[in-house]
């Protein structure tokens, strides 16, 4: 309810800021992962406040997550990820790369489209990593039975974060359990290196595909200033209008990187930067 609650001021009171944007820049300036940032956010703050009494940490963002060190390892996990996705599919010639004309993209530039896109990438990233590899995660694994409160907190934000990329254009199956194994793979970051790792791990990932190879982003399609990535192959391989991330190559690298990490992984670590208070339970749980 805090969540709803908190979307629906931020969007009334900020259309019209967000209409100024619009025309300034020539383009619709998309007021969805803001007002979505600021409502989970007051959605976490109504359930620590007044319902489960625990600290922030326990979405992973507690003392030293926010070092340069971690948030550039997620940077650099991301980015190496999608990179290697798609140098495979250039090398086995299922992807190429073409010029488009100015007329098609009004002339911008690179830097200004690929500014604008972090701009709206990273509060989107960010709400999703909060929803999902945060408070999701912390309720599962307060949930789950002794022992298996890491298998639990990961299968559900992992699940849940695949379900609701199901609303983007051309989902289906395969893409949906590539999110999915996206999830887990962010999942193991988050352990390991706390929340703001896994979202720049998530950011770093969506830039890359939009804003570098110019491919659409989960079914979304973006400005293309100069070039465009462009699948050869069978949508099964390199993605097609989902973008090389819903194919399986992309399936292949992350399920690499998933057993990769579960390997360094304790069996059932605690989460990072969970203290003795967040033991006293979810009072919702």
């Amino acid at each position: 309810m805090a969540w709803i609650l908190a979307q629906g001021i931020f969007e009334s009171l900020t259309a019209p800021l967000f209409g100024v944007l619009s025309r300034a820049v020539g383009e619709p300036v998309p007021m969805y992962p803001f007002s979505m940032l600021v409502g989970v956010l007051a959605g976490c703050w109504a359930g620590f406040r007044f319902m489960d009494e625990v600290p922030w940490s326990v979405l992973g963002i507690g003392e030293g997550t926010w070092r340069g060190r971690r948030l550039l390892v997620g940077t650099a996990l991301g980015t190496a990820a999608i990179l290697l996705t798609t140098a495979v599919l250039w090398a086995a010639q299922q992807l190429h790369f073409e010029a488009v004309s100015p007329a098609a993209y009004e002339g911008d530039s690179w830097s200004g489209t690929a500014l604008r896109l972090l701009m709206v990438l990273a509060p989107a990233a960010l709400w999703e990593e909060l929803v999902f590899r945060g408070y999701l995660h912390a309720v599962a694994r307060e949930a789950a039975p002794v022992g298996q409160g890491t298998l639990l907190a990961r299968s559900a934000g992992s699940v849940a974060f695949g379900l609701v990329h199901l609303m983007n254009p051309g989902a289906g199956v395969r893409t949906t359990f590539i999110v999915m194994l996206a999830g887990w793979c962010l999942c193991l970051v988050r352990e390991r290196s706390g929340l703001p790792a896994a979202f720049t791990a998530h950011l770093a990932w969506n830039w890359v595909m939009a804003a570098v190879l110019h491919v659409p982003v989960s079914g979304l399609p973006f400005a293309t200033p100069g070039y465009r990535a462009v699948a050869s192959g069978p949508d099964w391989i390199t993605g097609g209008s989902w973008g090389p991330e819903g194919g399986v190559m992309a399936a292949l690298v992350l399920g690499g990187a998933a057993a990769w990490g579960q390997r360094a992984s304790r069996p059932d670590a605690q989460p990072l930067s969970t203290t003795s208070a967040t033991t006293s339970s979810f009072t919702g749980t």
